[in-house]
């Protein structure tokens, strides 16, 4: 149950190598995720249990706007804190956060159409090592619906969607 709710906000979550978009010097860099800073992000998602977790994710600018940073409870425990920047030599934005589990995820977002696309390694604590991807269709200012795809031979295999809902607080 702890890898499966760990897969949960992957978004944190959320691949090295995956292709990227240039970002123009003029515009905002974090502008395909800095929709996501303010208020509270609420999910629940249903475990192989049958057990409904709830998720709060909150997400905020920092440092001049130059970083997003994030943290993810379910069930009121903290579980992920992690922070979105861009990397001027990759191009590309860049994220990557440590699990109250011992994990670290380490990953790029990548604007494709309505999608943003989230490609993460997953390195667990015994220091395994899994790949990822989650899509994020934004609908509306503040509603999302957030897709986990695991990398199964060459083949990215759907485990699980979230609809996410921002509140005030």
């Amino acid at each position: 149950m702890k890898k499966f709710l760990a897969l949960m906000l992957a978004v944190s979550s959320i691949g090295l190598g995956a292709q990227t978009a240039t970002v123009p010097a003029a515009s905002d860099p974090l502008a395909p995720v800095a929709w996501m800073a303010g208020g509270v992000w609420h999910g629940e998602v249903r475990g192989p249990d049958g057990k409904t977790t709830k998720i709060e994710t909150r997400v905020e600018r920092e440092l001049n706007g130059k970083a997003l940073s994030f943290s993810s409870s379910f069930d009121g425990v903290m579980q992920y804190r992690g922070f979105y920047a861009y990397d001027a030599a990759k191009k590309t934005i860049v994220f990557s956060y440590p699990s109250a589990d011992g994990g670290l995820a380490n990953g790029t977002v990548e604007q494709k159409g309505d999608t943003l696309v989230w490609e993460f390694n997953m390195t667990e604590s015994n220091g395994s090592i899994s790949r990822y991807q989650v899509n994020t269709l934004q609908e509306g200012a503040d509603d999302y619906t957030w897709t986990l795809f695991a990398s199964r031979k060459d083949a990215w295999v759907k485990l699980f969607a979230i609809h996410y809902h921002r509140t005030e607080s």
